[in-house]
């Protein structure tokens, strides 16, 4: 069962990156252009003003996590899943993120509960898969505390990252920043562009097979 829900995720999130793909090309407000028949979404990706970085496109964890769940929600209506999500979703356990400790569960007065970006429940209400979406390489603790609540919570677990752009001291930033805590998570890292880059790499316990992905098999030891 773990399986099969787990390749459900993998193709919904297939189909999430080449939705994002086309609407990164076709629907973009700083260059004055959108269309839904070319890029398959009504989601366009705005830009910053004029004074606040050059008025450039902006790409954020928002538009990553919208286009999932219109994902989602065309893959159930096609394939008859019946599965159901939950956003901003309240953790089952409390954690603590400040003080000079890592972030980490606790069972103390000392934690609250933190969010979830995305839970896929089944048709029970049980919950059966946890997703956070993050855009850009932010600092380590940005990582930690996503990578401790997938992974205390005991659920089925995604990271998932959108990036413009990377190279070589991009990827190993990245790796750096997760290695010792993505445990029995998957992490899935998408990036734009027409650059070496460009594609879906993953990082997984089991392969992720997906015909078609532009993607390379990588070890978070490589």
């Amino acid at each position: 069962m773990a399986k099969e829900i787990k390749d459900r995720i993998v193709e919904v999130l297939d189909r999430t990156f080449r939705v994002l793909d086309k609407c990164y090309e076709y629907n973009d407000e700083k260059s004055g252009k959108a269309n839904i028949q070319a890029s398959g979404s009504r989601i366009i990706f705005p830009c910053y003003s004029k004074t606040y970085r050059n008025g450039e496109r902006r790409i954020s964890e928002q538009e990553l996590r919208f286009v999932f769940i219109e994902q989602f929600n065309q893959y159930c209506e096609e394939t008859g899943w019946d599965a159901y999500y939950s956003v901003e979703t309240p953790t089952e356990w409390e954690y603590r993120f400040s003080g000079e400790e890592k972030p980490h569960k606790t069972d103390s007065d000392e934690g609250q509960s933190a969010m979830v970006d995305v839970c896929v429940h089944d048709n029970q209400g049980e919950r059966i898969c946890l997703l956070e979406f993050k855009a850009g390489n932010p600092e380590p603790f940005c990582y930690i505390k996503d990578l401790v609540k997938l992974t205390e919570e005991g659920k089925l677990g995604f990271f998932v990252q959108l990036l413009k752009s990377q190279n070589k001291a991009t990827w190993e930033s990245i790796k750096g920043k997760i290695s010792a805590d993505l445990k029995g998570n998957n992490y899935v890292c998408h990036t734009f562009g027409p650059q070496k880059y460009h594609g879906t790499q993953y990082i997984s316990n089991s392969e992720i097979i997906i015909d078609g992905w532009e993607r390379r098999e990588i070890s978070i030891d490589n």
